[in-house]
This record gives C-alpha cells, structure tokens and sequence, in this order.
C-alpha cells in the first residue's frame, strides 16, 4: 500500500508541475484565441512550419487552442439523461450522478463492467463464494439486487434473484459510448430495484463507429476474448451492433479447506473416508457470447439483444469445492420505441418490449463419497448418515418471462418549465419449472441416479406478476439559477401490494460554475422470486408474505468547476443519509430451516469527495475519496464493506501515438457478518497500469494491461467454513489488438 501512494503522490506533483507549464486555456475560449493572437507565431510553431504564411499558422493555431477549449467545456457541461429522463448538465441534474464516457473507461484498461465500478465513489466490488458471482457493495450496503441496471434505457435486472450481475459482471465495454450512475435513489423514475441508485449502459450508435472496428486479445488464465462492433447509416437508416466471445478458466488459487473440511474432522472417526477436494483451486471457468443490435429509421428505434454464458459453481451453496456443476444462463431481450414531438410542446415516447431468462443450473453441491449427518427424530442425536457416492446433484431449470409497454409524455408548460408523466404495465410469468436430483428434496435421502421432481416437488413455483405503474415529475427553472424537481411514482404488484416513492430536488448555481445540490427520494426493492417462491427445500424456503425492502435518503452536495493556474478542475463532495427498513434475508426459523423474512433495518450515513484536473485531452488527474458508516438497527457495523475507500489516478498522453494510465483502487478493512469471530479482513491497495499505442500503422491500436501490478496479496470474504477467505488474482495481465475497417 506504501509503494502504491509513492507513485500516486509522485504523479500528483508532476501534475501540479505540469499545471504551471502546459499552454492551456484559461476561461473561454475568446480568451484562448486572445492569447494565441497576442502570442509570437514563432511560439506555436514547429521548425519546419516557420516558412509558412503567418497568417495560416494563426489560423490553425487559433483552431487547435478552440478543439482544447470546446472539450474542456463539453467535459465540464457533460449531459446526463438518467436523473431525468431528459439531457441535463451534471451540474444541474437533480441527483448525484456519475458520467464516464467510453474513451476514459479505455485508457484506464478495464476489461469488464464491474471491474470499471470500482472506479465510482461509493463502489466496491466483491466475489461470492456461492457461483463466484462479483457484486457491488455501494453505499455501505450489499447491492448487487438493489441496484438497477439498463442498457440503453432497458431495464436488464432478472426477476429470478433481482439483480443483473449474474450476467452483466463481465459485460464487456469496446461498444461502450459513456456510462450514467445514479448515486441515490431511482425509484420516483424507475421503480422496483432502483434502491441504491440506477445505472444506464449507453452504447455507441452509427457515427460514432461509422465501419467495423475488430478487437482480439489474450491474458492471464488463458483468457481469450473478440468482439466485433459494426455502424453504419444508410440515408434514413442507422445500424450497429456487437458481436462478443470471451472465454477464460478463471484464477485458480488454492482453497485450504471448505465445509466438506469440516465435515470430514467431524465425522472420521465414525470410518467415514475423507471427501473434501480441499486443498483446491475453486471451479472458476467462463464462457460467454454476446450478440446486440440496434437500429432506427426515422422516428423508430429497435434494439434486440441476446446474452448465453456458461460458468462454473466457483464454491457453490455449500462453501465446498466440486468440479462437475455447469451454470447456463440465456437471456433475449427486444425493444421497439418511437419518438414523436408536436410542436415545441409536447414529446411522446411509447415503447414496447419483451424479456425472456432461461436459466440452466446443473449444480454439484458437494463432492463424491461426501457424508451428511441428519436428526431425523431431532432430540438433538445425529443417527442418520448418508454417503452420497456421485456427489450431491441438483438440476435447477426455469424461465422468467417479461412483456412491458411504457407511454412517457413531456409537455413544456411554459419556459423553464417541463412536465412529464408516464404509465407502465409489466407482465412477469414464471415457468418451465423443472427439477431433477439425486436425492430426496425432502429427506436427502440418496438415489441411485438423477430423477425428476418436477410434479411432485418442484423447487420453485410457477406464478405470475403483475405490475401497474404512474409517474409524475416536473422539471421547473424558477430562476436562472434555480431549478427544482419533483416527483412521484405509484407502482401496484399482484402479489405484495403496492409503493410509493417521491422525490424532491433543489439545485442552486449560488456563484458562477458552483452549485449546490439538496435531495431528498424514497426507494424500495421489491422480494425477488427467489425470495417469494422458493420451495420444497429442506434447508430453505420462500415466503410468499415478504414486504419490500425500502429506503429514505437525503443528500447534499457541492459541485464546482474552476481553473487553477492553466489546470482546469472538476470537484464535488457530498453528504448522504439512508434510512432503510425491512431488509430482506435468509434467517433461522428454530425449527430445522431457514426462511425469507424482513428481518431489521439499517442506518447509514458517509461523505463522497471526487476531482479530475484536466490539463489537455486524454491528460488528467483523478481522485475519489468516500467514507461511510454503516450500522444495522443495534448499532453494529454491516458486513464485508469498509468504510474507506478511494481511487487515485493519473493519464498521460505524452505523444499522439501513445497513451498510458496508472491508478490505484485503496479500500479499508472490512468487517464481519454477526457470528463470525475471525479478524477483520485487512485494508488493501491495488495499482493497475495500462499503455496503448494507437494510429502507428492506418487504424491499428495494441493495448496492454497490467491489474495488481505490486502483486498484492487480498481476499474477499468467505464463509467460516473457507477459514483463509476467497483469495483474489495477484499481477495479471491482458493484451488486446484491435483494428478499424
């Protein structure tokens, strides 16, 4: 962690160096040309241009200083659409919005979409032992179900668990245009999900690709990854898509023991032989494609999009290693919009569309010969064993179904003012319920082979959602400096009833290019499937009474664009509060299972601090900076989060063929689910440097990139039967080419 903040300060003083020698602009770009004219042309030239006509040489001066100065600008005036469902500045959104367009996630070097996550305040991202999935934690909280997740305004959660990292954690970002975070709740717009905050995934369209653009690469853990992206625009017509592969067999770290560890300790002296295929490597193998395309003509939009990835079960739901489970999930969605303004005064999107997720899980919970003890008389004496000689093998399939149509209508009452209200209808049905095991779902007792349970005891219901949605939002600049929102959404569910969440939203430009931020929203996540309709599991069942999940946060910040010396900078803090209740979690019942339930609330209150000091394009400095106290309703700190974190970074592009990015992601110990009496896991520093190389030879461009480059030693927590924790990838690398047609 020392070597990482040497590097850091050592970039942050040759910035402020730097600050005092790039030519840059200052305040307009008026003011830019003015210095470039009063200038001596022999100044801002090269050599071999000083025999050229001066006033030609002023001419393209005047214009390179302009390009600086228009992207400086359009960096500091970034529109963001997701506060609002309309183009407003950062600075004037009624939310705490993060916008990070696809050329920064590049330099940086990230591969994935939530590996990019870490780099926004209040995110951190860790890997579950159950399937290996990586899920954020924001704000202090778990939220991988609690935050929702669009793609060019589609929502892509699944009903199944409510969350969409399952399928969107390695979603790769070569078609990404820009990234828009909510950091804040979502729900006056958006509804079920968006608890924590919102994330739209904006790809590239037609003129932003204009060809096709071929990407390869290869890396540690004998990840190999291509990706095709295509845009072209035919009169009236924009087409563009990706195609994607990646396939990878995931780190392979040793796991010291696991729970089938435990009970080989437990029951060896009864002659049962040992089972555990611990110590391991975790079944950590991928394999992913990716298909996406999208088109419009006129005022029509279409997008289709389809997802198949295989995985392996990482630790699985036992906490114990096996090799033989096999996770597919598919996933199709299509969308079909259209966009008609009347006049200057009114604007009607409808848009209608269907989701479907087909999931697959073939899952070897634990290893051949393992022995399970039960109490089947429950006086507290173990007197039934079972020896499971193929392992423990469950055949989970099932469907989820989605058709939705939504009519958002935005009415400009008067200047300044700008009305919008929305209806939604979701049609959710959960179906082609299969279950196969070789054991009793009832009783573990074991089976000679796999057999079908899916009349007798399925493992999950078939059922159906209903949800009928109404918004209301007004966006009204009551001033030239003042601008207030409000909003209000009803959302009513066919099996839990309904919710409501407003918001409010007051932004004040109190001096010029500062603004100050006052907000106030309610959220809720509704209980997933999972949650609600489990069933015919001896360990686990749903519960069909569970309320939502729901949350109160009041937020203020402060946002301010300035210049220091001929640096310009980017920075904003802000202070939030949430007040959640009715958290949903898997408790014990006392009597031999768990069950769903709305167990208790939680109180968490932190500051974020961001800044990014731009000297020229593709040369800045960044920084963020976020603490967080969270407490559940006793006052103990909730589980595997810190409540320090930050990312520091720098990008240097020295030459127009060279670009190069060194950052560091820092996070503070994490703390402890109730229960477990092992120390605190450690704070950890991660440095990462990325150099690409571009424009050499026609369109080319090779990048290269190194993650942990110290080789740092950190994990992620496990359960107490993986006593070592879930050991995380030292130094990797990954090297791709890419070529544009």
């Amino acid at each position: 962690m020392k070597k990482s903040g040497f590097f850091i300060i050592t970039l942050i003083f040759y910035f402020i160096i730097s600050c005092n020698n790039f030519v840059f602009p200052e305040e307009t770009i008026k003011d830019y040309s003015k210095s470039v004219r009063e200038s001596p042309v022999e100044d801002v030239l090269m050599p071999e241009q000083k025999d050229t006509e001066k006033t030609d040489t002023l001419s393209q001066a005047e214009q390179l200083f302009q390009e600086e100065a228009k992207w400086l600008f359009e960096e500091a005036e970034a529109k963001v659409a997701i506060a609002t469902k309309r183009d407003t500045t950062v600075m004037k959104a009624p939310s705490i919005v993060s916008v990070i367009t696809g050329q920064e996630i590049k330099n940086m070097g990230y591969r994935t979409f939530s590996d990019f996550l870490r780099t926004i305040p209040g995110y951190e991202i860790l890997k579950r032992g159950v399937y290996g999935t990586v899920i954020p934690a924001v704000r202090g909280i778990e939220s991988d179900n609690r935050i929702r997740v669009m793609l060019n305004g589609h929502f892509v959660n699944n009903p199944y668990l409510g969350e969409s990292f399952q399928n969107f954690d390695d979603f790769p970002l070569e078609n990404i245009e820009k990234i828009e975070i909510i950091r804040g709740p979502g729900s006056a717009l958006y509804g079920e999900n968006a608890f924590m905050g919102a994330i739209n995934i904006i790809t590239k369209d037609a003129h932003d690709i204009n060809g096709v653009k071929v990407t390869s690469g290869y890396g540690s853990f004998d990840t190999m990854e291509g990706n095709i992206i295509f845009g072209e625009k035919f009169k009236e017509v924009s087409v563009t898509g990706m195609l994607h592969y990646t396939e990878t067999n995931g780190y392979e770290e040793s796991i010291n023991n696991d729970f089938v560890t435990t009970l080989d300790n437990s029951f060896s002296s009864f002659g049962f032989p040992k089972a555990s295929d611990a110590p391991g490597s975790p079944d950590d193998w991928r394999r992913k494609y990716i298909m996406n395309l999208k088109a419009n003509y006129k005022d029509f939009y279409f997008e289709g999009f389809y997802l198949n990835k295989n995985r392996g079960g990482y630790l699985g739901i036992q906490d114990a290693l096996t090799n033989e489970t096999n996770i597919e999930n598919n996933y199709v969605f299509t969308e079909i919009k259209y966009k008609k303004e009347f006049s200057d005064m009114f604007t009607i999107i409808p848009r209608i569309y269907y989701d479907q997720f087909d999931d697959n899980f073939f899952v070897e919970s634990l290893p051949e010969d393992t022995t399970l003890p039960f109490d089947t008389n429950r006086d507290g004496v173990y007197e039934t064993f079972y020896t499971y000689a193929d392992g423990l093998i469950g055949n989970g399939i099932y469907s989820q179904k989605i058709a939705g149509a939504e009519i958002p209508v935005d009415i400009r009452l008067f200047d300044g003012n700008v009305f919008t209200m929305g209806m939604e209808f979701r049609w959710l049905y959960q179906t082609n319920i299969q279950y196969n095991a070789n054991f009793n779902p009832l009783s573990y007792e074991p089976l000679d082979s796999l057999q079908g349970f899916s009349d007798t005891y399925p493992n999950l219901k078939e059922t159906t959602r209903k949800i009928w949605s109404a918004y209301l939002q007004d966006v009204w600049d009551i001033t030239e400096t003042i601008n207030l929102t409000l909003g209000l959404r009803f959302d009513e569910y066919s099996d839990f009833g309904s919710e409501v969440s407003p918001r409010v939203g007051v932004t004040w430009e109190f001096m010029e290019n500062a603004t100050i931020k006052s907000l106030y929203g309610r959220a809720f996540r509704a209980p997933n499937f999972r949650e609600m309709y489990l069933a015919n599991q001896p360990a686990a069942h749903g519960n069909e009474s569970l309320d939502p999940e729901t949350i109160d946060t009041y937020e203020i910040g402060l946002h301010y664009n300035y210049n220091i010396s001929k640096c310009a900078v980017q920075s904003g803090i802000n202070y939030f509060y949430n007040d959640i209740e009715d958290l949903i979690s898997l408790r014990s019942t006392g009597l031999g299972y768990n069950k769903y339930d709305n167990y208790g609330d939680a109180y968490i209150h932190g500051i974020e601090f961001e800044s990014q000091i731009n000297i020229a394009k593709n040369n800045y400095l960044f920084m963020n900076y976020t603490f967080q106290d969270p407490n559940d309703e006793s006052g103990k700190n909730l589980p595997f989060v810190a409540k320090h974190k930050g990312n520091f970074g720098v990008n240097v592009q020295p030459w127009k063929y060279i670009n190069t990015n060194l950052s560091t992601f820092v996070s503070g110990k994490r703390y402890r689910e109730e229960g477990d009496s092992r120390n605190d896991l450690p704070s950890y520093a991660l440095l990462n440097f990325s150099l690409i190389t571009k424009d050499f030879w026609k369109t080319m461009e090779i990048q290269g990139t190194v993650s942990n480059l110290l080789d740092k030693d950190y994990d992620d927590p496990g359960s107490i039967y993986v006593s070592d924790d879930l050991p995380r990838p030292g130094r990797t690398f990954f090297v791709g080419m890419s070529y544009a047609f």
